[in-house]
């Protein structure tokens, strides 16, 4: 008699124990706001709301990236694409800063300014007025200040960057 005792009061002991753990789990469950962070169920406001964060964030990103294209452009004249550029004898193509140019057919001459000449990367000299541009030489001018290159035939350039006829 005492074992079935013993067993029902530890039976009891169990079932007691189970329903305050289950009416406690119950009872801290329903503290959370779906949704929140604590309760990890989402609902399709809570899903919306972050979307919307997200396409506001990506809608800023490439607006600031938009902008910053831009202003690459307009500082580089906008062209940064290589373009073939003949000119007659005569003719001057004026190189904006950063511009780059190489002659391809023809002859020309280097039309320099009071801050210096005219840079040939190729050969790592600086060539000054009335120097012949060397045919297939990468030349490059660091500032919008008047330089560039006279055409003493036709000729025949490719450019890289913003640049005047005249």
């Amino acid at each position: 008699m005492k074992k079935s005792i013993l067993k029902n009061k530890a039976l009891i002991a169990v079932v007691v124990s189970s329903i305050v753990l289950t009416t406690t789990y119950i009872a801290k469950a329903s503290d959370f706001e779906p949704g929140s962070k604590d309760d990890p169920i989402i609902t399709k406001s809570y899903l919306d709301d972050q979307i919307s964060k997200i396409k506001e964030y990506l809608d800023d990103k490439l607006r600031l990236f938009k902008e910053d294209k831009e202003f690459a452009e307009t500082i580089n004249g906008n062209s940064s694409s290589l373009e073939i550029v003949e000119i007659k004898k005569g003719q001057k193509i004026i190189l904006h800063e950063g511009s780059q140019i190489i002659l391809r057919a023809g002859k020309a001459s280097i039309i320099d300014s009071e801050q210096g000449g005219i840079a040939d990367l190729t050969k790592g000299v600086d060539l000054v007025k009335g120097q012949l541009v060397p045919k297939n030489h990468l030349l490059m001018v660091p500032r919008s200040d008047g330089r560039g290159v006279e055409g003493l035939t036709d000729s025949i350039f490719m450019v890289i960057g913003a640049y005047d006829i005249n």
